[in-house]
């Protein structure tokens, strides 16, 4: 059944109807805060959320708030959705790559099961007895051995001794050995045993013959009924001193006493005290994962000493779990099949391989073989983690459901989103709707369903400018979007420099994780692209080896580089009160100006009064975040709007101060075009604003909550962030010459987005500076000046230079 959206207005949707056909693969595409999140994520997801919290029983409503109602007048059809988000929330910080794919899930029923264990202390092989084999070692004896058979008492037996002895006899038992003396159980109540006494029940006493295993085995099983960990017996062969033996149904060190109770899923969860390390409990790390250090006592492999000295065997070597998930996704899927499996648990394993292989194989469909299982959740980028998450619910199986994707190509390689979009058609082929927002040409290609929002951002966009197949929007002439893919429309591109007369930087001899000691060269005043499948030792490549070198004084012809400026994919705030305003340092400029106004001197007020951070001057009824949240347990918290100042941030006697007629919030209501107007006297405050309107960013209210921006929004947010920071400074040599490290800065953006930044980049080359961009955009990547591709392959197969000179126009 058909998905029908009827008078949907939420945020800046403008009551659009439409219909997203059931069981295929649509597209969203537009330009970034035209309304595909909201339709997608604040309409159809919270739509879905909402139902299932309707059909939870009364009592468990109660306990949970209601979530408002989209602004839509009906969704039709609408099944179960699951959103495969960018981004983590905080809580997760001992989220690892195996963990989001549920891979862990299966090894640990892997480890429990056929996991061999070893004293953590010496690494001697622990070793144990079943039942059975006791029984079979005490039937072999000769015919005519007498057995006693012992079960251990607990080192509290005698302190109430009638009741004891009571409880022995009801269960039918008459003796009791005490520091190796037979004793009757009248003898132990006329005179209880001393404290500290070693005493055990007398369970049964039997001759060897022929016929007498069967006795054995029910003695040996009432024995393991008192104590399930240890077996003792007394055996006396004909005309032979007797001889003591302890059998031991639990893992043990005989030479050392270490004992192991059976292994358990949970000891090998670093989720779990049962099996998380103790110094770092988990976490991998010490202090801080980004300011840290690697736990010493776990080495980083989250478990503790115990769970750590459990191995499987793969037949050329064992390895704990810990050292494992340490290695690559295409390692682990090659060590699997060498996997040593009993004969007696390959029936009952058989399946816990299967979904351990289907999403490994799904990892490497991906393109994240190059990954680790241990890989920090929190250290993937957006695409990396939302293609994992995708892995996770391809082996998941489910079918029925309605799957909402944000730019899974976000760092693909051409070559990689092939793959990707093999997964997402297998996604659809077992019954399920796949709902993408996207810019990739590839992906737009090869969608079945497109549905392009519009016409602008903003106020501007919120309509649906149209649906149909790729082919009715390539023939279409009134499509934005189709336009660009025609290639009826194309950049606006200036005369590329000449990079043969062009000064060179020169690093020799990067060899950091996987680079294959290479040299790589790089034109001054010029636009540099780094190409390459993920993991080919890009990001290793400019941030940990050039970067470093130019700090250090170490590239080769840098000297007149006086800095770099790094625009990477981190988030753009820390906290619920990040906006535009703070992120991009406007905030910081305002601050000083309003503390410099007659009321606030009076009052004693410092800059410190207009932060949202510092007690003082914001609302602290929601901490200057301007709203309030609600804990939804289980499900995503919700948030409303804060009834004490009502969304300003501030409180009462800090609005007072006002600049131009309006205070501080009023100020950073306004959308960037109108705050460029209202603060064109303050320089610092104007070059920021402007490096956002030149980015096409004048709709954007400067108060808005970053974590409601589009990912197209974003990153334009980003990079204007840069561009304003960075402006040149004059020193005594003249202007500054600045080195430009640009990673992916077109994710998020649209055709014309893309257009907007390529005139930002190209006006810095024009003023002298440097950018290096690592980039899989072939619009971008055409633009370039020089060109340099990593490859051939990720991890151990990339790290080398397969192509450097002019790009292929």
């Amino acid at each position: 059944m058909d998905i029908r959206i009827t008078g949907a207005s939420q945020n800046t949707l403008k009551n659009i109807s439409l219909t997203l056909p059931a069981g295929k693969l649509i597209a969203l595409m537009g330009p970034s805060g035209s309304g595909k999140s909201t339709l997608a994520y604040d309409t159809l997801f919270a739509e879905s959320r909402r139902r299932f919290l309707n059909c939870l029983s009364t009592g468990a409503r109660r306990l949970l708030a209601r979530p408002d109602k989209p602004k839509v007048d009906a969704i039709d059809g609408l099944p179960p959705a699951l959103c495969l988000e960018q981004h983590l929330p905080p809580a997760h910080s001992r989220a690892v790559l195996g963990s989001v794919t549920e891979v862990l899930d299966y090894l640990r029923i892997l480890y429990s099961a056929i996991g061999v264990p070893h004293d953590p202390a010496t690494g001697e092989k622990l070793t144990r007895v079943s039942p059975e084999e006791i029984t079979q070692s005490l039937a072999s004896q000769p015919e005519g051995t007498r057995i006693t058979l012992l079960a251990p008492l607990s080192a509290d037996f005698g302190r109430e001794i009638e009741a004891d002895v009571l409880q022995l006899r009801k269960l039918g038992y008459l003796r009791v050995r005490v520091n190796g003396t037979m004793c009757e159980l009248e003898e132990l109540e006329a005179t209880p045993p001393p404290a500290d006494s070693v005493c055990e029940l007398v369970v049964d006493r039997l001759v060897n013959k022929e016929g007498a295993v069967s006795r054995i085995a029910d003695s040996v099983q009432a024995a393991l009924r008192l104590h399930a960990e240890e077996v003792r017996c007394v055996i006396q062969q004909k005309s032979a001193t007797p001889t003591e033996i302890a059998f031991y149904t639990c893992y043990r060190n005989e030479t050392t006493g270490f004992s192991l109770p059976d292994l358990s899923p949970r000891l090998f969860s670093h989720y779990s005290a049962q099996g998380a390390c103790p110094r770092c409990e988990g976490l991998g790390w010490v202090d801080s994962q980004k300011g840290g250090k690697v736990c010493p006592a776990c080495k980083g492999m989250r478990l503790n000493p115990v769970a750590l000295a459990v191995t499987l065997d793969f037949g050329t070597q064992a390895l704990n779990m810990g050292q494992f998930c340490s290695l690559t996704v295409a390692e682990n899927r090659a060590l699997l099949s060498d996997l040593v499996v009993p004969a007696v648990y390959r029936g009952a394993l058989s399946c816990v391989l299967a979904e351990l292989n289907q999403r490994l194989d799904c990892l490497q469909e991906l393109g994240l073989e190059y990954l680790s299982l241990s890989r920090a959740a929190s250290t993937l980028s957006g695409g990396e983690l939302q293609r994992a998450r995708l892995a996770g619910q391809i082996g998941g199986g489910l079918s029925g459901v309605l799957y909402i994707l944000d730019e899974p190509t976000i760092g693909l390689h051409p070559q990689e989103t092939n793959k990707l979009i093999n997964a997402l058609c297998k996604l659809r082929d077992k019954g399920n709707t796949i709902l993408v927002i996207e810019h990739d040409p590839q992906l737009l290609a090869a969608a079945d369903w497109l549905i392009e929002m519009g016409p602008g951002s903003g106020p501007a966009g919120g309509e649906v400018l149209g649906a149909g197949t790729y082919a009715d929007f390539l023939r279409s002439n009134n499509s934005p979007t189709g336009a660009w893919l025609a290639g009826k429309r194309t950049f606006s591109l200036p005369a590329p420099c000449d990079v043969h007369e062009a000064e060179w930087c020169e690093l020799r001899h990067a060899r950091k994780r996987n680079l294959k000691d290479i040299t790589f060269r790089f034109p001054l005043s010029a636009l540099t692209c780094l190409s390459g499948p993920s993991g080919s030792g890009k990001s290793t490549l400019v941030h940990e080896c050039i970067l470093p070198a130019l700090k250090e004084g170490k590239l080769r012809g840098a000297e007149s580089l006086a800095r770099a400026v790094v625009l990477d994919q981190s988030p753009l705030g820390a906290s619920a009160r990040s906006t535009p305003a703070t992120v991009t340092g406007l905030l910081d400029v305002l601050r000083p100006l309003y503390a410099g106004l007659p009321l606030a001197r009076q009052r004693g007020y410092s800059a410190g009064r207009f932060s949202l951070t510092n007690r003082g001057g914001r609302c602290e009824r929601c901490m200057g975040t301007g709203v309030l949240q609600v804990d939804m347990n289980f499900l995503a918290d919700l948030y409303t709007p804060c009834d004490a100042c009502h969304g300003a941030r501030y409180n009462r006697e800090t609005l007072e101060v006002t600049w131009r007629g309006k205070s501080i919030a009023q100020a950073l209501a306004q959308t960037v075009d109108e705050a460029c107007d209202f603060f064109a006297p303050i320089p610092a405050a104007r070059a920021i604003l402007k490096a956002m309107q030149d980015l096409g960013l004048g709709y954007l209210p400067l108060d808005r909550a970053v974590t409601t921006l589009s990912g197209g929004e974003a990153q334009r947010i980003r990079i204007a962030t840069h561009l304003a920071k960075a402006a040149p400074k004059r020193s005594s040599r003249g202007t500054e010459r600045l080195l430009f490290v640009l990673d992916e800065p077109s994710t998020g953006l649209h055709f014309a987005e893309v257009d907007m930044l390529l005139q930002a980049i190209f006006r810095l080359r024009d003023a002298g500076h440097t950018i290096l961009c690592i980039e899989h955009n072939q619009s971008i990547l055409s633009a370039a000046d020089y060109l340099v591709e990593l490859g051939p392959g990720a991890g151990q197969k990339g790290g080398s230079i397969t192509y450097s000179g002019l790009p292929q126009k």
